[in-house]
C-alpha cells in the first residue's frame, strides 16, 4: 500500500510539472463561424499575400492559438469604402441576419471612412471642429451597430478594432489628426467596453510612419506585415482580456490554464 501511495504521489507531481491538473477541463473542439464585418481593413485591401488581411490570418491562427476550435469558417461580409451608416444599412437590410445569428465569433473594423468623408467634404478649409461636429454622430452610429448585432446574436465575442492615422506616412506634423483619432478611438472603446462579450483592440501605434514597412503601395492600407501585426495584437489582447470569459467558456486561449 505504501508503495502504491508513493507511486501515485510521484505521478501527481509529474503531471503537475507538465501543467496538467485533476481539475483541468478539456474543451470539446468544434468548427466555428467567424463573421467579419466592416470596411477595407476587414476585406484585406493591400494584402499582397491575399490571405484576407487580419480576418483571414485570425481564422488561420485560431485553431492553433485557442482551445475549443477545430476549424474556422470565415464569412466575409465587409466592403471597401464602407462607412458606419452603410454598415447599419447592411445589417438592417437583413442580408446577413443568418450569418450573424449563427456566428460564434465576430470581428469589426469601421470608422476610417467616416473620418475620410469629413476630410474630403472640408478639404479646402479643414479644421478640427469639422471632426468634432461629426464625432457624437459617429459615436451614436457605433452604438447602433452594436445594438443591431446584439439583436441578432447576444453572446458571440465581438473583436472591435480601432482606427489609426495614415497621415504619419506623409508628414511628421500630424499631431492634430492624431488627437482626432485618439478621441474617436476613445468613444469607440467606451461603447465596446459596455458590452461584456466584446473587446476593443487598439492598433494606432502599429501604423506610426512606415519605418517598419507596414503599409501597402497606396500608403493607406496595411500590407501583409501590417495585417500580421494586427492579428498578433488581436491575439495578445484576447489573452489579456480573458477570451474564456468573453465567450462564456466556449473558447479560451491556449496557455490560460497554465498561467492561472
Amino acid at each position: 500500500m505504501k508503495k502504491f501511495l508513493a507511486v501515485a504521489s510521484l505521478a501527481v507531481l509529474t503531471l503537475a510539472g507538465c501543467g496538467i491538473t485533476e481539475e483541468e477541463k478539456v474543451l470539446p473542439k468544434k468548427n466555428i463561424d467567424l463573421v467579419a464585418l466592416g470596411d477595407s481593413l476587414t476585406v484585406g485591401v493591400g494584402d499582397e499575400e491575399e490571405i484576407n488581411g487580419y480576418a483571414g490570418r485570425l481564422a488561420q491562427a485560431m485553431p492553433t492559438e485557442m482551445n475549443g476550435i477545430n476549424e474556422v469558417d470565415l464569412l466575409e461580409t465587409a466592403k471597401k469604402g464602407r462607412r458606419s451608416d452603410e454598415l447599419i444599412a447592411q445589417i438592417k437590410s437583413g442580408d446577413i441576419d443568418e450569418e450573424l445569428k449563427t456566428a460564434e465569433f465576430i470581428t469589426l473594423t469601421i470608422g476610417g471612412n467616416d473620418l475620410m468623408k469629413v476630410m474630403r467634404e472640408n478639404i479646402t478649409a479643414l479644421k478640427k471642429s469639422n471632426f468634432d461636429e461629426q464625432r457624437p454622430l459617429y459615436e451614436k452610429r457605433y452604438e447602433e451597430i452594436f445594438k443591431l448585432i446584439r439583436e441578432r446574436n447576444l453572446k458571440a465575442p465581438i473583436v472591435a478594432i480601432g482606427v489609426y492615422n495614415p497621415l504619419t506616412v506623409y508628414t511628421d506634423d500630424s499631431s492634430q489628426f492624431e488627437e482626432i483619432v485618439d478621441e474617436w478611438n476613445s468613444d469607440m472603446k467606451k461603447v465596446v467596453e459596455s458590452d461584456k462579450h466584446a473587446v476593443f483592440v487598439a492598433v494606432e501605434d502599429l501604423f506610426i510612419s512606415n519605418k517598419e514597412k507596414v503599409y501597402s503601395d497606396d500608403y493607406f492600407h496595411p500590407n501583409a506585415k501590417g495585417y500580421t501585426n494586427m492579428t498578433n495584437r488581436i491575439l495578445d489582447t484576447l489573452k489579456k482580456k480573458d477570451l474564456s470569459e468573453l465567450s462564456g467558456g466556449k473558447i479560451e486561449m491556449k496557455g490560460d490554464q497554465e498561467d492561472e
